[in-house]
């Protein structure tokens, strides 16, 4: 079966890029990388503008750094979830099994 395609174009910092992406993945493709702009503009705005045109790599670099943190702080944050669910799922569970023993 061949999978749709579409392609991205996204700007960072005066430079176009273009991304060929399947459409038939859950995560809106045009989601992802409005992300990674919103990011990379917040990142350059915290540069002087004579370094922005300087230190391009070093801004799209701390970008991915910072979203990549986010993923990893919000993996984390789903694990300790997931964690307390199923502590408290057992915790229900072994209530429920010594209730009905009666």
């Amino acid at each position: 079966m061949h999978q749709l395609e579409q392609i991205i174009t996204i700007e960072l910092l005066g430079e176009h890029f273009k991304f060929r992406v399947e459409q038939d993945s859950e995560i809106d493709a045009r989601e992802v990388t409005q992300q990674l702009v919103r990011e990379v503009n917040h990142v350059a705005s915290r540069f002087p503008s004579h370094a922005q045109k300087t230190n391009k790599l070093a801004i799209v670099v701390m970008a991915a750094l910072n979203i990549a943190k986010q993923n990893v702080e919000l993996n984390m944050r789903h694990s300790e979830f997931l964690n307390s669910v199923a502590s408290r799922a057992a915790r229900m569970d072994r209530m429920i099994a010594s209730s009905s023993c009666y």
